[in-house]
């Protein structure tokens, strides 16, 4: 269905906005472009009318074709100088599979959404079978996640989980170790090479880490660093973890 709308104050738009909680927008030409080749439903396509005619077949199915005005876009993107084209759709948790070979990578309590975006970016990158989001992380849908994520989100599946122990739980009852990390070195840090998989990987939050009663349960991982340095991000951190398990163990 092909709508045109070019009026900020149209009723379909201020319903769009509304769904900013729950729904996932992608914007930006190649970024939804690599949207829709893909075989998924896009709810709704919003062009630039500038743009109109110039889109390639796709291979997703597109419910609703908005041509819209670069004042609509402005506001469904909040950028100033907003893309051509913003793609909405509905991207619902999957139960993650705990017994997959590899890693699932554990947030807990990552608030920053370039943190859990720039993480999502580095599973997909160095094969994380699943990113788990424990207690208060940034929720996977928020802009920023999506603009650092980008088409991670749609090859990495993600569960949210109402806290640690809700997680550790899950991953326990498929069998899964269970290992956290920490700036400080503990009293028997565990190399990356004596992971055993299928494992949950625990990253905790940017100021305050990991409650230090996770850090006393279970095997801590940590990266060899300079002494001068505190610690590092926490989606750093990840990827550089997620790296080198990939070339230590090929996965």
């Amino acid at each position: 269905m092909k709508i045109e709308i070019t009026s900020t104050a149209n009723p379909r738009l201020k319903e769009l906005l509304a769904a900013q909680e729950t729904a996932f927008f992608f914007a930006g030409d190649k970024l939804v472009r690599d949207v829709l080749s893909r075989p998924l439903v896009v709810d709704k396509l919003l062009v630039s009318d500038a743009l109109e005619g110039e889109l390639p077949v796709a291979a997703a199915e597109i419910r609703e074709h908005w041509r819209v005005s670069p004042q609509v876009l402005a506001r469904v993107s909040g950028m100033k100088s907003p893309p051509p084209l913003i793609a909405v759709l509905s991207l619902p948790e999957k139960e993650i599979d705990f017994t997959r070979p590899g890693v699932t990578v554990g947030l807990v309590d990552v608030q920053d959404p370039g943190n859990v975006g720039t993480a999502f970016r580095c599973a997909s990158a160095f094969g994380g079978t699943a990113l788990a989001l424990a207690g208060d992380c940034a929720r996977p849908n928020h802009a920023k996640v999506v603009r650092a994520a980008q088409t991670s989100l749609l090859d990495v599946p993600f569960q949210a989980f109402q806290g640690p122990e809700e997680l550790i739980a899950a991953a326990q009852k498929a069998n899964a170790r269970v290992y956290v990390t920490a700036a400080d070195p503990g009293r028997d840090s565990l190399p990356l090479a004596g992971l055993q998989f299928p494992c949950l990987l625990l990253f905790g939050n940017e100021g305050r880490g990991l409650d230090p009663r996770l850090l006393e349960r279970f095997p801590r991982v940590r990266l060899e660093q300079e002494p001068r340095m505190d610690s590092l991000n926490v989606s750093v951190s990840a990827c550089i973890i997620m790296h080198e398990l990939r070339r230590l163990r090929g996965l």
